[in-house]
C-alpha cells in the first residue's frame, strides 16, 4: 500500500510540474521583440506594437510591424525550421529606417526557431539572431 501511495504522490508531483510551464504556439501568438543585434532597446520599447510577428497556420501567412511600417509574407514551420517567402511592406518613410533594414534583413536569413515558454528565438545556422516574448497586444477602440 506504501508503494501505491508514493506512486501515487510521485505521479501527482511530476503532473503539476509539468502543468507549470507551457510552450506558446508559434502560430496564433504575436510575437514582440526583445533583442537583436543593430536595434536599440528604446526602439523596440517605442510602441507596443514596435517590431511584432504572428504568424496565421491555416493561411501559411506571417505578418507583423517593423518600428515603421506593416509587413506580410507566406512561410513555413516544419519540426524547428522556418523560412519566410519574399515580403511585402507598406512603404512609409519614418525615421530610424535603418532599425526597419535590419529587422527585415533579420527575417530574410532565418532558418530556424525554438520556443521556450513564452520565448521565441529566431536562428540562422545556429546562431541566435533575435528574441521575442509572448504579447497581448490592446485592441484599437473605435470612436
Amino acid at each position: 500500500m506504501k508503494k501505491i501511495l508514493a506512486a501515487a504522490a510521485l505521479f501527482a508531483v511530476m503532473t503539476a510540474c509539468d502543468g507549470v510551464r507551457s510552450d506558446k504556439p508559434l502560430e496564433g501568438t504575436v510575437w514582440k521583440l526583445t533583442s537583436m543585434e543593430g536595434i536599440p532597446a528604446a526602439a523596440i520599447d517605442s510602441e507596443a506594437d514596435a517590431f511584432t510577428l504572428s504568424f496565421d497556420g491555416e493561411e501559411m501567412l506571417a505578418a507583423g510591424r517593423t518600428n515603421c511600417n506593416r509587413f506580410f509574407c507566406n512561410y513555413e514551420a516544419i519540426d524547428g525550421t522556418l523560412a519566410f517567402g519574399e515580403m511585402g511592406t507598406t512603404r512609409m518613410a519614418c525615421p530610424d529606417m535603418e532599425f526597419e533594414e535590419a529587422f527585415v534583413r533579420m527575417l530574410g536569413e532565418v532558418d530556424g526557431f525554438s520556443i521556450d515558454g513564452e520565448e521565441l528565438t529566431l536562428f540562422s545556422d545556429g546562431q541566435a539572431l533575435a528574441s521575442f516574448e509572448a504579447v497581448e497586444l490592446p485592441v484599437d477602440e473605435e470612436e
